[in-house]
This record gives C-alpha cells, structure tokens and sequence, in this order.
C-alpha cells in the first residue's frame, strides 16, 4: 500500500476573519445607507470589530486537561 498522506496546509483563522469582518462590514452598511463612502466606513468598523474579536475573544483559556 502506497503512503497516501499529504501535506495540508492549515488554514489562518485570524485573517480569514478579519477578511469577513471587513466584507460584512461594508455589505451591510452598503445596504444600510447606499453610498460610496458608505462602504469604506462599514470596512473600517468592520475591520476594528474582527480585531478586537481577533484580540480578545477568539483566544481561549488554557484547559488543565
């Protein structure tokens, strides 16, 4: 039998989450006000928003297990 295993690369769950936080963001405030400059504002809190999720709740306590 021949070695099947390959080589995954993980995935990075920071950016993948600040790069939604920044879509989301400026979708729906797109959609909220539909304007230009509507969309840049929406990136941008949407980006603060993913950081702070990054930063402060995504890390989680270490088990004693």
């Amino acid at each position: 039998m021949e070695n099947q295993a390959t080589e995954t690369k993980s995935l990075n769950v920071k950016s993948v989450i600040l790069l939604i936080g920044v879509i989301f963001g400026a979708l729906i405030s797109f959609a909220a006000n539909e304007t230009f400059l509507s969309i840049i504002g929406g990136a941008v809190v949407g980006l603060i928003i993913a950081i702070l999720f990054n930063s402060y709740i995504l890390p989680q306590k270490p088990h004693d297990r």
